[in-house]
């Protein structure tokens, strides 16, 4: 459907006395007031022009994670990033250091030594963005331990660097130290656990992101008893993460970029987003429409406002047939994993081939069944299993849920899949 058309058909062509009362409306609504004394405040790092300064970010976090520093928080921030980087990490990662991560994850894990540097230059190598080394003890066992992070706020990986530095720790060949690789990046939450694997070049690296940064880190730091000044420095950061990039002198850092929001401003922004579609989607209509516009301007906001209006008007409800029998009827997109599961089972389809080819589907970009104990934090946080409610199905004594995470493309994806392997079902979309 064209632009023009979703308009005149949502939008009812709104006249200038309708879009001047949802101007008025929009000006008076204190979730507006809120967001906009919320953005209208300039951070220190805006100030000084440094806010998407990769070396900016590396000092803040530095700073956070050295125990000897006037926040007072002793090492709460270094095991809290410890943390982050067991839910981040991939079974091959989390089996390799499995007495570490279980033990950080108990709380078992006391730091007596620590050095946390910047920019740690190598000869020959580079410079690290941000070096630790600490001493450690858990499980009755001492550990020395190095984290190398490559911080990527804007640009991507150059020069293979990772693989660089992986190659260069690696080869000090010290059984006494274990090495953890990561690569930190502003990507967001649901694109992070969509990777298959890192996106720098070293695959031995864990990629993390700003927003678990937020999450699991300067949030839970927010809820401790912390001095005033430390929470203000804290307070600013988050602020300095939410705020998008504008007038960046370099191309290279991205314009418009959000590294992340706290759990506050995201409920606020969604309650703007839901009272205000109307008005925003005019607002971005004009703008894509205006020829005094810019022409980059207009078609990056043309393609987002077409993109937003495919995705308002898509809600389809699907159909499932079993033998030319309609048997779930009109149900949501988010339901097809499931009750086609649920069919296959009332149907006695399942066996364990059947199960086994079950469990690689990954069509909707997740894998289709899994356990409650396989789920990520990230896919517990965004919902993409309803892991609360009953497992969805039991198989050899194991219980399983069902992905929820389908639009209509991984939809077709996983249709055609699943009617090629049984032809006896059929799929109806209902537009």
């Amino acid at each position: 459907m064209e632009i023009r058309e979703y308009m005149d058909e949502n939008f009812d062509n709104l006249s200038v006395d309708q879009i001047r009362n949802e101007i008025i409306k929009f000006k008076n609504d204190l979730i507006s007031q809120q967001l906009d004394a919320h953005y209208s405040t300039k951070t220190y790092s805006e100030i000084l022009g440094v806010s998407r300064r990769e070396l900016s970010h590396s000092n803040f976090l530095a700073w956070l994670f050295d125990n000897s520093e006037s926040h007072n928080l002793s090492s709460y921030p270094l095991t809290k990033f410890l943390e982050i980087l067991v839910i981040s990490s991939n079974n091959q990662q989390s089996h390799e250091n499995k007495n570490l991560f279980d033990s950080i994850i108990t709380g078992n894990v006391s730091i007596h030594r620590l050095e946390v540097v910047t920019e740690k230059s190598i000869k020959g190598v580079g410079r690290v963005d941000i070096y630790i080394e600490a001493e450690l003890s858990y499980a009755n066992q001492q550990q020395k331990l190095r984290v190398i992070i490559e911080n990527k706020v804007s640009t991507s990986e150059h020069s293979d660097q990772t693989t660089k530095y992986y190659n260069y720790f690696e080869s000090l060949n010290d059984i006494s130290w274990k090495n953890l690789y990561v690569y930190l990046t502003p990507l967001s939450g649901i694109e992070l656990s969509e990777l298959s694997e890192p996106e720098c070049s070293c695959k031995e690296y864990i990629q993390t992101n700003y927003q678990n940064l937020v999450d699991y880190l300067l949030e839970p730091i927010l809820n401790k008893d912390i001095s005033t000044k430390t929470k203000y420095i804290i307070r600013e950061y988050l602020l300095a993460l939410s705020q998008p990039s504008q007038n960046e002198d370099s191309d290279e850092h991205q314009q418009g970029l959000i590294m992340a929001i706290g759990n506050e401003e995201r409920e606020l922004l969604t309650k703007f987003w839901n009272q205000n579609q109307k008005l925003i989607m005019s607002a971005m209509y004009a703008i894509s429409s205006d020829p005094e516009q810019d022409k980059d301007t207009r078609d990056s906001v043309g393609a987002t406002l077409s993109s937003l209006s495919s995705n308002q008007k898509n809600r389809s409800l699907l159909s499932i047939s079993y033998n030319n029998e309609v048997r779930v009827d009109k149900i949501k997109k988010s339901d097809i994993g499931y009750r086609t599961v649920k069919l296959l089972e009332e149907n006695n389809l399942i066996d364990q081939s059947i199960f086994s080819w079950l469990r690689e589907d990954k069509s909707s970009s997740f894998q289709l069944l899994k356990l409650k104990e396989e789920a990520t934090e990230t896919e517990i946080k965004y919902r993409k299993y309803r892991l609360n409610d009953e497992p969805e199905l039991v198989f050899n004594g194991n219980e399983y849920f069902v992905a929820r995470n389908w639009g209509i493309n991984n939809i077709k994806k996983f249709i055609n899949k699943l009617t090629l392997k049984f032809p006896q079902i059929h799929y109806d979309i209902h537009e």
